[in-house]
């Protein structure tokens, strides 16, 4: 029985130094370089924002709505002389899309304005320039999230003759959404 007894004792002693030698020091923080709060070296910076083609030198990626009206403009901008349909606008609005956004949805992009064909080759007839102007409605949105953001862009396209002559204006309702990935890209687009 002695024997028992002590090879028990012996078993919970082991058991517990066991534990102990395992164990931190109760408030399960053990030394870390990272304990005190981070690094000691405050010169992290955030990295600054890709660079954008020089079409999009005063939009502002740390600023969603500004995203979103630079897209708009571009999105629906055209030279239909030049483009072949509404898919070249698209393009030249990318690099302000989230790429998964635009790479799933770019080829719906020819639908999206409401322009007939015949508009378009009447357009291009005329050498005419469509240049879309974008503005921030106060019209109601979803709530903003920390990571999302949406809004309704009133959108005038603006046809005109290479001499500056207007051939036409049409306003309609562009109703985006913005996603923060690092910088906001956006991430939805609907006409209505």
């Amino acid at each position: 029985m002695t024997r028992t007894r002590n090879t028990a004792a012996a078993a919970l002693l082991a058991g517990a130094l066991l534990l102990a030698g395992c164990g931190s020091g109760g408030d399960g923080h053990d030394n870390h370089p990272l304990d005190e709060g981070g690094p000691a070296d405050s010169s992290l910076t955030t990295p600054p924002p890709p660079p954008l083609p020089g079409a999009f030198a005063g939009v502002d990626q740390n600023d969603p709505e500004s995203v979103m009206v630079g897209a708009a403009q571009a999105l629906f901008s055209y030279a239909p002389a030049e483009d072949a349909n509404q898919l070249a606008a698209a393009q030249r609005a990318a690099p302000l899309f989230d790429e998964r956004y635009y790479s799933e949805n770019s080829g719906s992009f020819i639908a999206l304005a409401p322009i007939t064909g015949k508009q378009w080759q009447s357009w291009a007839d005329e050498g005419a320039i469509v240049t879309a102007s974008a503005s921030v409605t106060s019209d109601e949105h979803p709530a903003d999230q920390p990571a999302r953001v949406s809004r309704v862009l009133a959108v005038t396209q603006t046809a005109t003759t290479p001499e500056g002559k207007p051939l036409s204006s049409t306003t309609f309702a562009a109703y985006m959404s913005a996603t923060k990935l690092g910088v906001w890209r956006v991430s939805a687009v609907a006409v209505r």
